[in-house]
């Protein structure tokens, strides 16, 4: 004796089936490849020839990456100091901070362009210079007397 069973009673059995019936067959099992004799894009050469300067990174870095020190005895024991805050990641320096990832470094150019940016750009927020630095350093960006800069540039 066979007892039927509504299809509405029995989903898994119906999902079965649907999925039984479909075919794969349409689609290409074969990886396609196409080998261009001439490139698409032509390389443009770019020659740049600027030399770095100086800021109040290059002493942490010089430390740092290749061990070199000031000659003077007190400069030399203060960057020996303040290096262990500091690290160099695919050369770029780098701030550790105690509560969230590191904060990557910037010379004065870029901290004011990252200042007028977050406070007067396409997403700025118009807010003080507590606010504006908090801001930044969650953007995950540092420099040396943030907190001041913030203060002359939005006063």
């Amino acid at each position: 004796m066979v007892k039927h069973i509504n299809r509405s009673e029995n989903k898994q059995a119906d999902a079965l089936s649907k999925i039984a019936s479909v075919g794969f067959e349409h689609l290409a099992k074969d990886d396609r490849i196409e080998v261009l004799i001439i490139p698409s894009i032509m390389n443009k050469e770019v020659l740049v020839c600027s030399e770095a300067e100086k800021n109040w990174m290059t002493p942490i870095i010089n430390y740092l990456s290749r061990g070199i020190l000031p000659e003077n005895k007190a400069e030399a024991r203060k960057i020996r100091h303040k290096a262990l805050n500091y690290t160099i990641q695919c050369d770029i320096l780098y701030r550790r901070s105690y509560l969230g990832p590191l904060l990557r470094c910037v010379d004065p150019q870029d901290a004011d362009y990252l200042l007028r940016e977050i406070h007067e750009g396409i997403y700025g927020v118009h807010a003080g210079p507590i606010m504006v630095v908090a801001k930044i350093m969650n953007t995950g960006y540092y420099w040396p007397g943030m907190h001041v800069d913030a203060e002359k540039e939005l006063r």
